[in-house]
């Protein structure tokens, strides 16, 4: 199947939203609980307190979504200006076809571009091997609190990112 990376619009938030929570419920629902995957992505409507919440994560980020034929929406991932991957989450239909390392591929080289080269990501269970692919180096096992749930994750980095205190 053929997809395009394409810069990612604000007029593409709803939809990433909603790809971002059936992902999470389908990619990760094998690995993760129920009940982390409703902590995790908890069903609710694209409104305007979430599109703030993304506006102040996604300022200033280098971003990029995936679009498969007739324009619908395969994925989408953002890096911080800092070098974190904040998000990259591919559709359900669209896993297993080497998406979500072409576009860490894109957005790293974004980022080189500006000079950023240190990396690191928070990492589930579901993304972790995309990014070992991509040649992040496993640094820690972690574990995050979201709405009372615990849920692990993984620090991975690359290009010499350290963590602070390490």
């Amino acid at each position: 199947m053929s997809m395009r990376l394409e810069p990612l619009a604000d007029a593409d938030w709803p939809a990433c939203f909603n790809l971002f929570r059936q992902s999470v419920h389908a990619l990760a629902g094998g690995v993760y609980t129920i009940d982390q995957c409703k902590a995790w992505a908890p069903a609710r409507e694209w409104d305007s307190e979430t599109e703030s919440v993304w506006r102040a994560r996604l300022d200033g980020a280098w971003s990029c979504k995936a679009v498969a034929a007739g324009g619908r929406l395969a994925g989408f991932a953002w890096l911080k200006r800092d070098g974190e991957f904040d998000m990259l989450y591919v559709a359900p239909w669209a896993g297993r076809q080497g998406l979500g390392g072409r576009m860490v591929a894109e957005l790293e080289r974004r980022a080189a571009e500006a000079g950023v080269t240190a990396l690191h990501v928070w990492a589930s269970h579901a993304s972790r091997p995309v990014f070992e692919r991509a040649g992040y180096q496993l640094l820690r096992a972690n574990r995050i609190v979201r709405r009372g749930v615990e849920i692990d994750n993984w620090l991975l980095a690359k290009g010499g990112w350290r963590e602070e205190g390490a």
